[in-house]
Formats: C-alpha cells, sequence, structure tokens
C-alpha cells in the first residue's frame, strides 16, 4: 500500500487533498498496488458479496481500504487512537459503508489506557508492548484514556459480523476473551517467539471452545496466499503449533491466523 510521506500527509490531510494524494500515492508504486489486489483477491475469495465486517484494530485503514474494495457490505472499523482518526476520516468518511467507532475492544465495558506509538502500527492497550518489538519498538509518545468494549456490545449493535480482522498488537485474547458466539471468519496475527505462541495458542482454544468442527488456515507475514494448500482442522492445529513453522514460514516470523466455521467451507 502506497504512504505518504509525514510531511506529504500532513500538507494533504490540512488542504484536503488526502485522498487524491494517497490513491496517487499508490498507483505509481507497482509492487505495492500488486500487494494491494492480491489482498482484495483474498477476501472476494473468503467472504460473500455483501458481507458485514469488524476491523478490530483499524490503525489508518488499510484494511478497511481492501475489505471496501472487495465488495463488503459494510464495515465496522474499531480504533481508539485519536493520532490516527484524521487519517481514518479522511480516507473513508465519504463511504457510507463504512462506520468508525473510536473505541477499543476488549474484555468489558471500560476506560482503560492505550499506549500511542510513534511508529502508529506499534500502538497498543499493551504497556510493554513496544520494548517487545526490539529495534523496531518506536517509542511511546503518549497516554491516553480510551473507551474499551466488548466484541458481543458491538455484536448487538450491528450484529454478526461475516469476518472480523482483529490488529491490536498483544491484546488479542482480551478482545476475544468475552465473545459469546462463533462468527462465521476471524483472523488475527501471530508471533512465532515463545510469547507470540502461547498467545495465539490461548486465542485458538477460545475459539475452539464456541466452534470445535472450525478450520484453520495462515498468510505468511505481508502476503495474501495462504501457507497450507487445504484448511486444518482447528483442534488439530493447536495441538501442532507452531510445529515446523520457524523453518517453513517465509519472510518474517509472522503472519496471520484465519479460522472459520466448518459451516462456511
Amino acid at each position: 500500500m502506497g504512504y505518504l510521506s509525514h510531511a506529504a500527509k500532513r500538507i494533504a490531510l490540512a488542504s484536503g487533498l488526502y485522498r487524491p494524494a494517497r490513491w496517487l500515492s499508490t498507483r505509481v508504486r507497482s509492487g505495492q498496488l500488486q500487494s494491494f489486489r492480491e489482498e482484495v483477491s483474498l477476501y472476494r475469495s473468503l467472504l460473500p458479496a455483501d458481507a458485514l465486517c469488524f476491523d478490530v484494530g483499524a490503525n489508518i485503514g488499510d484494511k478497511s481500504e481492501a475489505l471496501l474494495a472487495a465488495g463488503a457490505r459494510r464495515v465496522i472499523a474499531f480504533e481508539p487512537n485519536p493520532r490516527v482518526v484524521p487519517e481514518l476520516r479522511a480516507r473513508f468518511g465519504h463511504d457510507q459503508r463504512w462506520t468508525m467507532i473510536e473505541a477499543a475492544i476488549g474484555r468489558g465495558p471500560s476506560i482503560q489506557t492505550f499506549y500511542a506509538n510513534a511508529i502508529h502500527n506499534i500502538s497498543s492497550m499493551k504497556r510493554d508492548w513496544s520494548s517487545m518489538q526490539g529495534e523496531w519498538g518506536g517509542q511511546v509518545v503518549s497516554e491516553l484514556e480510551v473507551v474499551v468494549m466488548t466484541l458481543d456490545a458491538a455484536i448487538d449493535t450491528w450484529g454478526v459480523p461475516d469476518y472480523c480482522k482483529i490488529d491490536v498488537e498483544g491484546w488479542e485474547f482480551e478482545v476475544l476473551s468475552c465473545l459469546t458466539q462463533p462468527i462465521p471468519l476471524v483472523s488475527f496475527e501471530f508471533h512465532l517467539n515463545t510469547a507470540g505462541v502461547e498467545r495465539a495458542q490461548t486465542c485458538l482454544r477460545r475459539l475452539a471452545e464456541l466452534e470445535p468442527t472450525a478450520r484453520i488456515n495462515l498468510t505468511p507475514a505481508d502476503t495474501s496466499r495462504f501457507h497450507f494448500s487445504e484448511w486444518r482442522s482447528l483442534v488439530d492445529f493447536i495441538n501442532w503449533f507452531p510445529g515446523d513453522l520457524r523453518q517453513t514460514l517465509p519472510g518474517p516470523a509472522y503472519g496471520d491466523l484465519f479460522v472459520k466455521a466448518a459451516a462456511t467451507t
């Protein structure tokens, strides 16, 4: 996905030219445009034509854009970080299919601290998340009090989504912990370090409690191609994970896990 420089982004946002500037930036970078098209193609293969999608941890909206381009009927984007809200509004405020909720998803309704990082996609509800990223961890620049709601509350308001994408920098289990019903398709990021494997296993066990016959696949970091040729049993995958992924996963040691209900296979 094409990105504007910080200076160009500020000027574009202030002048109201953000959307055309971003469109142009994306089109002149052929590799990033191809990646976007591959992601759109992946979502089209997974989702019904009129899908309702939750974008939990929307950040600056890359996944929202791909879901809308894939034909989603509606995308509900949850983002607690006020530092990225102007860009989100400039990017999608014109699209009636997209709704932003300035809140985090967690264990229960509350007000909690959000740790905004200078590198926006490392911002997290977890205090120590930046330090866990090593040299890529950036610096926490502000601690903000934000609204937290549950996935069940979101479902009560907008309905059961066809797809719930979760990208919340270490906060995944808090998002899933109070979910009381299965969602047809859920994805979340995993990391192959010790803490990341334990966190992913905890999340997967929670999803297996809700849908024991669910199936699973994964996409390696920054790709839109499934790693396995066939979807696997979620229960069997939990017992296997991380298996040989540290040796066979191309590129960096992380990616996204996709879990879908058996009825959607």
